[in-house]
């Protein structure tokens, strides 16, 4: 016999057992009634246990149901995981050397004006809020709705050399109202420090675990603006030109896993390559 079929005939019988075991509740109170005395006090101690063994099945019930749902959201976690896993083995490589083939062609052939309007601007910022609308949504869970909203939020600040500062540059909010910094300089600021940390070494940064919420703090400062616990920031560079940082953040840090944090490379490096085309 499956699994399945096994399971159902359990719930069958637990049933079948309950349905008993309060007939059996039903039947002893009446014969409890009709007795007096050490009889009476036999029946109803009778009766006492057959019902404490109806409450015993229907907590075991509850408990393989409860086990089963939690099994059967483990087994989903699992196998997004893993689909997320195979989807970045490819795509990482992939947007890394589409990355380096635009650098190169930057290099070869560059503007002879930075290309500040027309189609070509207009072609990078459907890119990056295609980037950011990805983070948010490929990332953390929804809200239940309805209306089904992310609860991630992503935005990218685009790095001010001359002024030592990051500049938001475009943001995919999803369920989050909170007011997100617009400039987050690098000197004295513990965020603008470690974002600038990411992007010169070149490497992806997850928080895991809620134990250096001050490093990354995004929220503006005022009434009710609690912090996001997870975030994760991917530098957005080619070679030696650093142009920002790509976040992404959601209310707890379990909301992300480590294919989240490979995804964000991977939109990183598109951004990327969209921008060195403007030169090197």
């Amino acid at each position: 016999m499956s699994t399945d079929g096994s399971g159902r005939l359990k719930r069958i019988m637990l049933l079948a057992l309950s349905g008993l075991l309060g007939g059996g509740v039903f039947t002893l109170s009446i014969i409890a009634d009709a007795e007096s005395g050490a009889a009476k006090v036999r029946w109803t101690a009778l009766g006492s246990i057959v019902a404490i063994a109806v409450v015993a099945v229907a907590a075991y019930e509850n408990h393989r149901a409860e086990s089963a749902r939690r099994k059967t959201h483990e087994l989903a976690v699992d196998s997004l995981s893993e689909l997320a896993n195979a989807y970045q083995q490819a795509l990482r490589p992939l947007t890394l050397e589409l990355k380096g083939l635009a650098a190169e062609y930057a290099q070869e052939n560059p503007p002879t004006a930075p290309p500040a309007t027309g189609l070509q601007t207009a072609h990078r910022a459907l890119i990056l809020q295609h980037a950011l609308d990805g983070a948010a949504t490929l990332t953390a869970p929804y809200t239940p709705g309805p209306p089904r909203l992310p609860r991630a939020r992503s935005a990218f600040y685009r790095w001010d050399g001359t002024g030592q500062v990051f500049r938001l540059q475009g943001i995919a909010h999803g369920a989050r109202t909170a007011t997100i910094r617009r400039d987050i300089p690098w000197q004295g600021d513990a965020c603008g420090a470690k974002l600038l940390a990411v992007l010169q070494m070149d490497q992806p940064y997850w928080r895991e675990k809620d134990t250096t919420r001050d490093d990354v703090e995004l929220d503006a400062p005022g009434p009710g603006n609690a912090s996001y616990q997870g975030v994760i920031v991917a530098p957005v560079r080619s070679g030696t030109v650093l142009y920002g940082v790509l976040t992404v953040d959601a209310p707890e840090c379990g909301d992300f896993i480590e294919a989240h944090r490979e995804l964000m490379a991977t939109l990183g490096h598109v951004v990327a390559a969209s921008l060195v085309l403007d030169g090197p």
